[in-house]
């Protein structure tokens, strides 16, 4: 498998140690183990990964170098939500007192 040159091995090793995000530091030990010459089966036993994954890791890698590691989810706002402000305000007020039927609040 080849592996760009964006990094250097000490470099990508110093990403999967200093890492906090455990998606980011497991993607920057499959290009390490890439870049140090093992076949993608062998970094997919290391990795608990499949071979598949570790291939597309690797492309994403050359194609967009370090950056192409990180986990984008973060960056994901999400749905936006159903209710508006004021809307979530009425509901949570009446969520404070009895439901006006008098039985019980059901989920």
């Amino acid at each position: 498998m080849t592996v760009a040159d964006h990094l250097t091995l000490n470099e990508l090793w110093r990403r999967v140690k200093k890492a906090k995000d455990p998606i980011e530091k497991h993607r920057f030990l499959a290009v390490y183990h890439a870049k140090r010459g093992l076949a993608a089966k062998e970094i997919a036993k290391i990795t608990l990964s499949s071979t598949r994954w570790v291939q597309e890791t690797v492309r994403r890698y050359n194609r967009e170098g370090p950056e192409g590691l990180k986990d984008k989810r973060h960056q994901n706002p999400g749905q936006k939500p159903k209710l508006t402000p004021e809307e979530q305000r009425r509901v949570l007020e009446a969520l404070q007192g009895p439901p006006p039927d008098g039985g019980l609040w059901t989920g």
